[in-house]
């Protein structure tokens, strides 16, 4: 397994010395020098565990503070998915300040702390690492994020999931895979791609416009960088914490000549304010109380783009209740992408909902 660490110290010294033990144990990282850049690479990357030093500033050039890494401490142990990983406190004031040491192990949430300059025999780095790891669950091979369970199943393909948009993070299948406006560029297009036309698609948008609209100075080719350097995110944390393989270039953001950037629709996007209404306001007549986009679905409405396999789902799942992919591959013959595809656009319009496992659930009309 390769573990991957975030080394946050303000001292470029300190930081050499760690990434030469980091890489004695075979481990990579990366390196930032204050609170602000930190939560920018938490918002971003997904993390074995984390070294931090108290004393930082909050933006390169300002004063360092101790406080200012407490704070950074907190918040780390309040964000979704980082509540229990290994979190090393590296500091120099453990040698004159017991007092510090008990208030970030016990109030503070640390795993250990470290004293710098580092030793190099007892209580190391290295061994502060380890047992660190070892009692996070996440030294063995395979280990999830989120439970320190060891995954035996191969990982599952990418078929629909809601995106959820709030203030400070977008998350994917309940997996964190942007944060807030510190995020910069990425969280401005994520915004401006998840809104709909007037026919209920996502909005497209050429990369010389979308860059126009998140106001990028590289125009087209910045924005074509940081949607490839969220891709990739996207497919390794999802891989990670939720066992799920994303392709890169098909499941979130697609891009071709013809239609420009926009979200898949097998995205249903959502705002986390709103978890039971979602985006179904798209797909319904705001004017009309009585309106069911079931009825105009099944009666071949104009106000709705739909096909006979939907159309025959829908009066199944109407039937019946609960309905599976299969159902429709084994009645048209055709592909379970293409079945799958059929499915999600129903879930996006906010018609049909999927209850259970991914291999054992089943889709039902949405409640």
């Amino acid at each position: 397994m390769t573990y991957h660490a975030l080394v946050v110290d303000d001292s470029p010294d300190v930081l050499d010395d760690v990434k030469d033990r980091l890489e004695s144990l075979h481990h990579s990282c990366d390196c930032v020098t204050c609170l602000q850049c930190a939560r920018d690479r938490l918002a971003k990357n997904s993390y074995s565990y984390i070294l931090l030093d108290l004393e930082i500033p909050v933006r390169y050039g300002r004063p360092s503070r101790i406080v200012n890494g407490q704070n950074l401490l907190r918040e780390i142990r309040q964000m979704k998915g980082y509540e229990d990983i290994a979190v090393i406190v590296m500091t120099s004031h453990g040698h004159d300040s017991p007092d510090l040491a008990v208030e970030v192990l016990r109030v503070n949430g640390a795993s250990d702390y470290v004293k710098k300059p580092f030793a190099d025999s007892g209580h190391t780095l290295e061994k502060a690492i380890i047992d660190a790891l070892d009692a996070s669950g996440r030294s063995r091979p395979g280990a999830a994020k989120r439970s320190g369970a060891v995954r035996n199943e191969p990982p599952l393909p990418f078929e629909c999931g809601e995106m959820v948009f709030s203030e400070h993070r977008v998350e994917l299948c309940d997996v964190k895979i942007c944060g807030g406006p510190e995020c910069g560029m990425i969280r401005r297009i994520l915004d401006e791609l998840r809104h709909k036309n007037a026919r209920g698609r996502y909005v497209r948008y050429s990369g010389t416009e979308l860059a126009r609209r998140v106001d990028c100075d590289r125009g087209q080719n910045g924005v074509a960088e940081a949607v490839r350097d969220f891709r990739s995110s996207v497919s390794e944390v999802m891989l990670e914490e939720a066992n799920v393989k994303v392709n890169r270039l098909r499941d979130v953001i697609l891009n071709d000549r013809r239609y420009g950037y926009r979200l898949s629709s097998k995205i249903t996007v959502r705002d986390a304010d709103d978890p039971v209404n979602g985006r179904r306001d798209l797909v319904n007549d705001p004017q009309s109380k009585n309106h069911d986009p079931l009825n105009d679905l099944v009666n071949g409405g104009d106000d709705l783009e739909n096909n006979d396999r939907q159309q025959w789902t829908i009066e199944q799942i109407r039937t019946k209740g609960e309905f599976r992919k299969a159902e429709i591959v084994a009645q048209f013959k055709c592909s379970s992408k293409t079945a799958g595809r059929d499915l999600c656009d129903l879930r996006r319009r906010g018609l049909i909902e999927f209850i259970g496992p991914a291999k054992t659930g089943y889709w039902r009309l949405a409640h």
